[in-house]
């Protein structure tokens, strides 16, 4: 990479965040890398679950009533219930009192080894098509029972909304937490080196089993390999079957999904994680879609779309 090629790294929703620049002059990419630090600060503020000042946490404590949303709330709601209807439902933002009961409660950081106690649990699956809209007000009326999480939705709308703002300087890159969304390519080459990582294993440094070149679209990557803990009824991760209200009982380990946008990258990886490789692969090689998936024998399969981009070695690959 070339001398003009800048990076940035902080600390938001909850993942290690990281932008490249390519601009001829340090100071104007150090400033605009830091506006993007300051877009994912208020996005997070915004939509996180974890304060119950944020305007999430508010509109999910008012199940019942209309709530008046800002701009980039309403926009993020709006996009993840089409994105449920897209996927017929396997993508379900209305799952957060079932990742309660499943123990995620609070930051990962502070659950993964907490066991948690056993409660009944509620299957709210479906229940974002009972979400009311009130378009000229921009307000919502969740049903009562269900709460919102934004979580990797809204982390892809701001990364998406941060490669907006960048490209108007230069070809740039954002690592959201191993969601990658890439603008132009920088000079002389064909795209941004990136990588699919191998599953997460404990005491392991991860490596990149797959490498591609990303430029204008975005690759998400949705597993059950990290975020991990142990309740008292099973071994529980953050990915919910809105089909059972349970964490997903699935053959994959980890998926990811090419796509021109982040937020459909981001929701149709979990998607299809959720339905498994046969199902899930089929539902995306009918989309057109490119994708890679890993089983827990760390197998690896691709889509037609994908599979002439990437370069591997010394992995088993198999061509969904």
């Amino acid at each position: 990479m070339t001398e003009n090629i800048h990076t940035h790294n902080f600390y938001a929703m909850g993942s290690h965040m990281a932008v490249w620049l390519e601009h001829p002059e340090a100071e104007v990419a150090t400033a605009v890398m830091q506006e993007v630090e300051t877009q994912f600060a208020t996005a997070e503020k915004r939509m996180t679950r974890f304060s119950d000042d944020s305007e999430l946490s508010q509109l999910n404590a008012q199940a019942g009533e209309w709530v008046e949303l800002s701009s980039d709330l309403w926009q993020v709601v709006n996009r993840a219930l089409w994105m449920a209807e897209e996927t017929d439902g396997l993508f379900d933002p209305t799952l957060l009192v079932a990742l309660e009961q499943a123990g995620y409660n609070q930051s990962f950081e502070h659950i993964h080894e907490v066991t948690m106690a056993s409660t009944t649990h509620t299957n709210t699956n479906g229940r974002y098509r009972d979400i009311q809209f009130n378009i000229a007000q921009q307000a919502i009326k969740l049903p009562v029972g269900v709460k919102l999480d934004l979580g990797g939705i809204g982390k892809g709308y701001t990364a998406q909304q941060a490669i907006n703002y960048l490209r108007q300087w230069g070809p740039c890159l954002i690592d959201a937490g191993g969601d990658l969304t890439a603008g132009e390519a920088p000079a002389d080459y064909p795209g941004w080196p990136v990588g699919i990582a191998a599953p997460w294993s404990e005491g392991q440094d991860r490596e990149n089993l797959l490498r591609l070149w990303l430029y204008e679209s975005s690759l998400a990557t949705s597993g059950i390999d990290y975020r991990r803990w142990q309740n008292s009824e099973r071994n529980a991760h953050h990915i919910i079957d809105p089909r059972t209200g349970q964490p997903t009982d699935t053959d994959l380990l980890t998926v990811s999904v090419l796509s021109e946008d982040a937020c459909t990258a981001e929701t149709w990886a979990t998607a299809a994680l959720v339905a498994g490789l046969e199902e899930g692969g089929a539902m995306l090689h009918e989309r057109y879609m490119g994708a890679a998936f890993i089983n827990h024998d760390w197998q690896v399969s691709l889509t037609p779309l994908l599979a002439p981009q990437v370069e591997w070695e010394g992995i088993s690959i198999h061509h969904s």
